[in-house]
């Protein structure tokens, strides 16, 4: 349980650096000109070099884990930010493809099932291109719809040409209790 990304990036880290004191860590990075990623994780002498995108998706939910408090926030928006998802797999995949030997890796952590779970409805949305369902499938050129609102695109305009091939394989990560208490994690592993 995280209060936010943040929390989650700086988590991962510690566990990083705990399971391997050899490796350098560094949080909000600039690995190269243009490049800003949340994390990278290198053993220099070894040439392995990681970096990782972070995205931490929530529904609101309050509890108590080892009596520590959470509040997390409904964050919604889900078209926009499963668009800033595939954006994260693409700056990964420009970033390795620029760096020889390099890999990275984009996860998605979340408790709001609307990532993971196809709507029963099964009309198209404007969002389509976007969505991280299980099984569903990311590659090549990813566009809003026709009929998307100016609002909903703001700043996030462009399409999103993804070189690789991604198949969505959600896993479970923890289950707390309460409404929204399952928490489930997405990861694209990017060579």
């Amino acid at each position: 349980m995280f209060h936010s990304e943040a929390d989650f990036q700086h988590a991962l880290a510690w566990t990083a650096h705990l399971s391997d004191p050899s490796l350098r860590v560094r949080l909000e990075t600039r690995p190269a000109p243009g490049a800003r990623l949340d994390l990278l994780l290198s053993r220099p002498d070894l040439d392995e070099h990681l970096v990782i995108e972070l995205k931490y998706l929530t529904a609101a939910w309050t509890g108590e884990v080892e009596n520590e408090r959470f509040e997390l926030l409904n964050q919604g928006a889900q078209d926009i930010r499963a668009y800033d998802v595939v954006k994260d797999i693409q700056r990964v995949e420009r970033f390795v493809d620029r760096q020889p030997g390099w890999s990275g890796a984009v996860l998605v952590l979340s408790n709001d099932p609307s990532y993971w779970s196809r709507p029963g409805h099964g009309r198209p949305t404007n969002a389509d291109a976007f969505r991280i369902y299980e099984h569903q499938e990311i590659t090549g050129r990813r566009a809003w719809g026709p009929n998307t609102g100016m609002g909903t695109m703001k700043g996030r305009e462009a399409a999103i040409e993804v070189r690789g091939s991604y198949s969505c394989r959600w896993s479970d990560y923890s289950s707390l209790p309460g409404r929204r208490g399952m928490f489930r994690l997405l990861t694209f592993s990017i060579t």
